[in-house]
Parts: structure tokens; C-alpha cells; sequence
């Protein structure tokens, strides 16, 4: 979903700024008001008023569209303790599923479906495969969060919200069994809260405070997980239920020593998360880990995202393959400034790992196919302003550069998505000021694939 750098991003890679820049997508954001890369259980400092927006500000993550049972959480006697966190084990070999070819795919040029005065995010597809979730920024500091649909050209307001210039897109998700937004507003006061709107005119509805940057639905539409400054768990309101609990588990928080152990001096920064398809887990991480939840026993493991020379890979971004097999995410290592974001690919049923650069230096966003094998891999190009479009085949590490003729300004900073029929993708196509510093027009494009046998 994303401007999806943010200004963390910005300070992770030192890039030239378009408007703000054009980076990493939807990813390590630290709270609004707080400093650059905040410990997960440090709350904020003093509240200050929000800055002005950036020239081109982003959004961001893809609500996820399986179904999910609702799950309310066990009874716990007493504390629960922190305990060593144990490496996740995987299964035998399975075969994957056959795919087609990356040569059998065939893109159509981008048309242009939206225009707008400012920046305009793409948060991800709704499930029925025709409207899509976006942000449309404004200069006046202020985010419309709407939906579009690519077809008829409607669009439907659900909420105004404060703009955020740190990863926007983080602070948002879609819905499906209400038909709501869940989002992160800020108040008067400087304080980041967990607001759902139901649409333009109807009420919203206020479920959570002092929260931090990340919102993450559960598959089935009905949950948002969330986590809030000084709490040691993390919370999930039931839209449903009407209903905030605490998961019955703590999240490692490294020590100091353990962070130079890591090749860190700074952070850890606050957790992000991403729910399994099955909605049985919850991935969690951060610049110490990637860690695997299970909300029904309660335990936690630990995915090792593989090695690197100079120190320990963590995850910027990471998403689940539809099918929940293949667990997708743009790591680097260390502090800033890093040198590098990969793309990691990893099959939870054996633990098989790939890590491609596709020859570029920074991955910036990626978005599967609905077949569980593909995905669209957005990575900057050398001036640091457009991005370039790749094709990835997860099973093989095979790859190819798609559209080449084509020009995608800040394409993983404002966020791609391919549709879940797998018939379209949507990307932004803005045009730049003659200058080139900032944008001229906010766009969204769309892009027709078929699959030839």
C-alpha cells in the first residue's frame, strides 16, 4: 500500500528525495512524535505538533483476503513470562504447485484511470477485484482515504484523517466483513488513536489510543491488530464483538548488548505485522527478528531470514503469498545508512531461501500474484526518482524486467497491486515538474495481464 518512504527510509538509504523520496515501501515508519527509531516499549516523547506534509506524501500494506475464524483468546492465570524464542521448523520437501511461464506473460501498456493535484497512495485491491483502496494527499494536511473502482471510475469516501508523512499506507487497513477502514488518526494533542469509518456521513468509531505505527487486519475482515506505546502485548479489536483483548504471548525486546550482537547501535524499532492467510498466525517483526505467533497455542518461533556477512538480516517489509506458503520480504542488515535491500524469499513448508537483487541496489515494494508463485517486484532505478518493474518467479528465483519503455516515478513509494482475479495491476504513473524535484500530477495506471499458453 504508499508516499511510501518514510522518513526513516529516507535516513536508511540517503537517497535523493522526490518530494520526500522515493523508497522502500510502507515500512519501518517510528511513531509519529517520537525519535528516529524509537525502542518498542519507550513511549513517545513529549507530543509536537505534526509537521507539514512533504511535496509528494505515500501510503501502503494490502489487506489480506482469505477467510479466518474468529479466535478469542484462551484464559491465562498470572504473568506471562518472556522465554527463549526457539527457530521455527519446517516440514519435508512438498512439490509447489505448477506455474506458467515468466516468458508467458503478457502486459499491456499503462492507461490512465485517476489523476489528482497531489500525490495518490494505493493501499491494495478489495476483494472483489474491481475497487481499490486508496489515499489521496493533500496539501492542506490533510488524507482522504477512498475507493476507487477501476471500472466505472467511482469513487466512494470512507475518511478524512490527519497526513502522515512517515509510511501512511502502514497506518491503514481495508476491512472486508464490514465494509469499514480502520486507520490512525492524530488528535489535537499530538497522540496517535485507532479510528473505524463505515463511509463518508456515517460515524466513526474510536477503539484505541497512544498507539504506534502499525495496523495489520486478519484475513477474515473482522480483526485489527495494533500496538500501543507501554503495553508488552500486542492488542486485537473485534469490529464485530465491539471488543479490544491482549494475545496471550510477549515479543522479544533485545537488550542493548543483544543489538551490538546484531551489528546495531540504535533501535529496536516497533514491531510491525502481517496475518497469515489461514489466520490461525501472526508474523511479527522488527530490526531484531522475524517471528512467527500461533494464536492458538500461544507459542512463538523465530524465522531466520538467512545470513549476509555482515550481520543478521531483518525484514523492511514482508508479505504472505496468498496461499500462505511463500513468505516474501525486502531485508537488509544493520543500521543506517544500509547499503542494500534484497529481496528474501522463503518456503515455510521446507525453509528453502532465496535472496535476489535483481542487480539493483534497493527493492522497493512488491505485490504477489493471486497464484501464489509470481510476484511484481518494484526496484529504483539508478537516479533514484523512477522505479523499475520486475517479474519474480518464487519457486525458481528466475526473473525479468517487464515495461521497459515505460517511466513508474516512485512506483514502490506510493505502492503496486495486483488484482486477486490476476487480471490487472495497478501502479502509479505520476509525471514529475520539469525540475524533477517533485510531482507535477498524481496518477494511477492500470495494467492488463494475460497469460498465454
Amino acid at each position: 500500500m504508499r508516499i511510501r518512504m518514510s522518513d526513516l527510509e529516507a535516513v536508511l538509504r540517503r537517497a535523493p528525495v522526490l518530494g520526500v523520496v522515493v523508497l522502500l515501501a510502507g515500512v519501518l515508519g517510528g511513531c509519529a512524535g517520537g525519535p528516529l527509531r524509537p525502542g518498542f516499549q519507550s513511549p513517545p516523547a513529549t507530543p509536537t505538533p505534526p509537521a507539514s506534509p512533504p511535496q509528494t506524501p505515500t501510503p501502503p500494506p494490502k489487506p489480506t483476503l482469505p477467510a479466518e475464524p474468529t479466535w478469542t483468546p484462551p484464559p491465562t492465570k498470572g504473568p506471562i513470562t518472556p522465554t527463549p524464542v526457539a527457530l521455527c521448523a519446517f516440514g519435508p520437501p512438498a512439490p509447489p504447485e505448477p506455474g506458467p511461464s515468466l516468458e508467458a506473460y503478457v502486459f499491456s501498456e499503462p492507461s490512465v484511470v485517476l489523476t489528482h493535484t497531489s500525490g495518490i497512495a494505493i493501499v491494495g485491491w478489495l476483494p472483489d477485484g474491481q475497487q481499490i483502496l486508496i489515499i489521496r494527499t493533500t496539501l492542506e494536511d490533510r488524507d482522504y482515504i477512498e475507493t476507487f473502482n477501476v471500472q466505472t471510475r467511482q469513487i466512494q469516501r470512507y475518511a478524512e484523517r490527519h497526513s502522515y508523512s512517515i509510511s501512511p499506507g502502514t497506518k491503514l487497513a481495508w476491512l472486508s466483513s464490514p465494509k469499514a477502514v480502520a486507520f490512525v488518526d492524530r488528535t489535537a494533542n499530538g497522540q496517535d488513536v485507532l479510528r473505524i469509518s463505515w463511509g463518508e456521513g456515517m460515524s466513526v468509531r474510536e477503539v484505541g489510543s497512544n498507539l504506534t505505527a502499525f495496523l495489520a487486519a486478519s484475513p477474515d475482515g473482522n480483526q485489527v491488530l495494533f500496538f500501543s506505546w507501554g503495553a508488552k502485548q500486542p492488542q486485537v479489536y473485534n469490529v464485530a464483538l465491539d471488543q479490544t483483548h491482549l494475545l496471550p504471548f510477549f515479543l522479544p525486546i533485545l537488550s542493548p548488548q543483544d543489538l551490538l550482537a546484531l551489528g546495531q547501535i540504535e533501535g529496536p524499532i516497533p514491531y510491525q505485522a502481517i496475518w497469515h492467510p489461514n489466520g490461525d498466525r501472526i508474523g511479527f517483526y522488527n530490526d531484531t527478528g522475524f517471528y512467527l505467533a500461533n494464536l492458538i497455542t500461544g507459542q512463538i518461533c523465530e524465522i531466520n531470514l538467512g545470513p549476509h556477512v555482515d550481520g543478521k538480516r531483518w525484514a523492511v517489509e514482508a508479505r504472505w503469498s496468498p496461499d500462505g506458503r511463500y513468505l516474501a520480504a525486502r531485508t537488509t542488515v544493520g543500521d543506517p545508512v544500509v547499503q542494500f535491500i534484497d529481496l528474501t524469499l522463503i518456503d515455510t513448508i521446507t525453509g528453502e531461501q532465496r535472496h535476489l537483487d535483481l542487480g539493483r541496489q534497493y527493492i522497493s515494494d512488491m505485490t504477489w500474484a493471486p497464484n501464489s508463485r509470481d510476484l511484481l517486484v518494484a526496484a529504483e532505478s539508478d537516479d533514484h526518482i523512477r522505479d523499475l518493474l520486475y517479474l519474480v518467479d518464487a519457486v525458481t528465483g528466475d526473473s525479468r524486467q517487464i515495461l521497459v519503455n515505460d517511466s513508474f516515478v516512485a512506483a514502490g513509494y506510493w505502492g503496486i497491486a495486483w488484482s486477486p482475479t490476476g487480471q490487472t495491476i495497478a501502479v502509479p504513473c505520476s509525471t514529475l515538474k520539469p525540475s524533477g524535484a517533485s510531482t507535477e500530477e498524481g496518477r494511477v495506471c492500470t495494467i492488463t495481464v494475460e497469460v498465454r499458453q
